[in-house]
């Protein structure tokens, strides 16, 4: 059966920056596949900025909104950044609508997001 949300993992430079990958739908079942490696990842990361590429993210519904809040409030008050990248018009619609775009700096792509650092 195939997976109904994959990750994969990219370091980012040398200042320990890195890049998480979403591939596919992030509702109840597509979290619950990647919810221990992910959660995982997120609690040890010890870089400054976690981007989540949002490029191939198909569909997002409130848990996984609830999730991208969770992580950004972990991040902040270790005194790190959550960065969004590239949500599709679907994904872009549900974050203006909850307002994650007024909290969570969102560019175009990686390349927007190192230009404007």
């Amino acid at each position: 059966m195939e997976k109904r949300l994959a990750l994969s993992f990219e370091k980012l430079g040398d200042a320990g920056d890195m890049v998480v990958k979403f591939n596919g739908e992030f509702d109840k079942a597509g979290y619950g596949e990647i919810q221990d490696e992910l959660g995982k990842f997120v609690n040890d990361f010890a870089g400054t900025n976690l981007i989540f590429d949002l490029g191939e993210l198909k569909f997002i519904n409130s848990e996984g909104i609830g999730y991208f809040m969770s992580v950004y409030t972990h991040l902040v008050t270790a005194n790190k950044k959550l960065i969004l990248i590239g949500p599709n018009a679907h994904v872009a619609d549900v974050f203006n609508a909850v307002g994650i775009m007024e909290i969570v700096p969102i560019f175009n792509s990686v390349n927007d997001f190192l230009n404007k650092k």
